[in-house]
Parts: structure tokens; C-alpha cells; sequence
């Protein structure tokens, strides 16, 4: 009976890693790891503006001047000019495609090559110890 719960223990500590799954992903569809696009619409309203101004003169006229969203009136009547001037609102509409990747695959360190840097890390620090005694003049 222990050895069924070793061995079930045993089973359960050697599952697959997070990077096999994602090896097998890949393989099954090498597409995921491509960098793709988002698009971020923006838009932006400007409110109306409206401007009214009077100029006193002698005679009577109405003129209408209309360009693009501008639009402007003067009234004279008698000695009295009424300016209309309206600018209506607009719609500014600014399209950003921001590239971004689905999925950013990350190497992980295996076992072996962790002991094999600190035993690197341990030579040179036996070596340089070495040094220092044999430049201080011991054995």
C-alpha cells in the first residue's frame, strides 16, 4: 500500500512544465507566436463656436458667407452691423495600430547549467584566493 502512494506522490511531482505545453502549442500552430496588431480608434469633438460682434455704419445690406464649417452673417440695418459668425462642431478621428506579440516565450534555466555557473563562480573564487596568498607570500 505505501508503495501505491509513493508512487501516485512520485507521478504527481513529474508533470509536464508549462514550457512543454507551450512547445506542443507551438508545434500544433507556429502562428501564436507572430506579433499581431490592436487598433485603437480615438475620437475627439470639438464643441460649436459662436461669435456675435456689432459695427455701426450708414446703409443696409445682409450678407451670408458660408465655408466649409464657418458660417457668417452680417446684418446691416440703419447706422448698425450685426455680426453672426458660428464655426460648427467637428469630429477628429485618429487611428493608432500598435503591434504587440500574443506570446512572449521565455527560455528558462535548466538544473545543470545553474550548478555549472556556480561551480564556475566557485573556481574563480579558489583561484583568486590562491592569488592573494601567493602575492601575500604564504603556501
Amino acid at each position: 500500500m505505501k508503495w501505491l502512494v509513493k508512487l501516485n506522490l512520485l507521478l504527481l511531482l513529474m508533470s509536464c512544465s508549462a514550457q512543454w505545453h507551450l512547445r506542443k502549442a507551438v508545434r500544433k500552430d507556429p502562428m501564436i507566436l507572430q506579433k499581431d496588431t490592436m487598433v485603437v480608434v480615438d475620437t475627439v469633438v470639438s464643441p460649436p463656436v459662436a461669435i456675435t460682434d456689432t459695427v455701426t455704419l450708414r446703409q443696409h445690406d445682409t450678407i451670408r458667407l458660408v465655408k466649409d464649417r464657418l458660417k457668417v452673417q452680417l446684418v446691416k440695418v440703419n447706422d448698425t452691423i450685426t455680426i453672426d459668425a458660428i464655426c460648427d462642431s467637428d469630429t477628429i478621428i485618429s487611428i493608432v495600430e500598435v503591434p504587440y506579440e500574443k506570446i512572449t516565450y521565455i527560455e528558462k534555466e535548466r538544473p545543470i547549467q545553474v550548478v555549472q555557473r556556480w561551480l564556475l563562480y566557485m573556481i574563480c573564487i579558489l583561484v583568486g584566493y590562491k592569488g592573494v596568498l601567493k602575492l601575500l607570500g604564504h603556501r
